[in-house]
């Protein structure tokens, strides 16, 4: 099936559910490459990829998407989009149009608890009341998130979700998976339509009066505990020029 096709994968090769969707395409008989989200990919690193799959894109890897796209080298997630979605802020207005409640955001520190968040996506992880380029309300809840996933394998959008630990209180652990709720899987669907999305997550938070409210957008995903195996592979496959 795959031939001599190539594909690249920016993401490190130990992550379990990347190596999974690698061994997938392997077996589909596609050649597939792991780059280190960290690494300064040059137009020799992609000479021969047929697709870039850029789960995780920080600012070294932004020159080599921008001549893979311009010499036919597709990318999984568009640059557009990757480009846009590196701005926290971006991220959020996107959320906020979709339909997503979104928390009040501030340049000066706010009165009371707040999350402090750097501009881009590639600054440090966002801190409970610490220094930031801006500050998001803190929203009264658990120490819970409610990761909600999105896969679009070219015909159909998965979606799936978990409840984790929030990484505001410590280390984030897995809780268990959750039941989908329509009106927020609808949102995060008409977000993957509007942006021509492959992948993305949604962080939300749940307040006391059962609200919920999207804090993140992210393009660089990791999909763990949630099933979306399959759908990654399909949905990486499908991306290929001609497919």
């Amino acid at each position: 099936m795959g031939g001599d096709r190539g594909i690249g994968i920016l993401c490190q090769k130990n992550k379990p559910v990347f190596s999974e969707v690698a061994r997938r395409l392997r077996i589909a008989g596609f050649q597939v490459r792991f780059f280190h989200p960290r690494s300064t990919l040059s137009p020799d690193h992609i000479a021969d990829l047929s697709l870039i799959v850029n789960k995780q894109t920080l600012p070294s890897a932004l020159p080599a998407l921008r001549h893979a796209r311009r010499t036919g080298t597709a990318l999984w997630n568009n640059l557009q989009a990757t480009i846009l979605f590196s701005s926290r802020l971006v991220g959020l207005r996107a959320l906020s149009e979709m339909g997503f409640l979104t928390p009040e955001v501030a340049f000066e520190k706010p009165e009371g608890e707040y999350v402090a968040k750097g501009y881009y996506i590639w600054n440090d992880e966002p801190t409970l009341n610490g220094e930031g380029d801006f500050y998001q309300e803190l929203i009264p809840t658990e120490p819970v998130d409610y990761k909600y996933y999105a896969v679009n394998d070219g015909s159909r959008i998965h979606v799936a979700g978990r409840r984790v630990t929030s990484k505001l209180y410590g280390e984030k652990q897995f809780l268990d998976q959750i039941q989908i709720r329509p009106a927020l899987a609808a949102s995060l669907r008409e977000l993957v339509a509007r942006f021509d999305l492959r992948g993305v997550g949604v962080d939300l938070v749940k307040d006391d009066d059962g609200q919920y409210w999207a804090v993140d957008v992210n393009l660089a995903a990791g999909y763990r505990d949630t099933g979306l195996e399959p759908a990654l592979t399909e949905s990486i496959i499908a991306s290929l020029p001609g497919e």
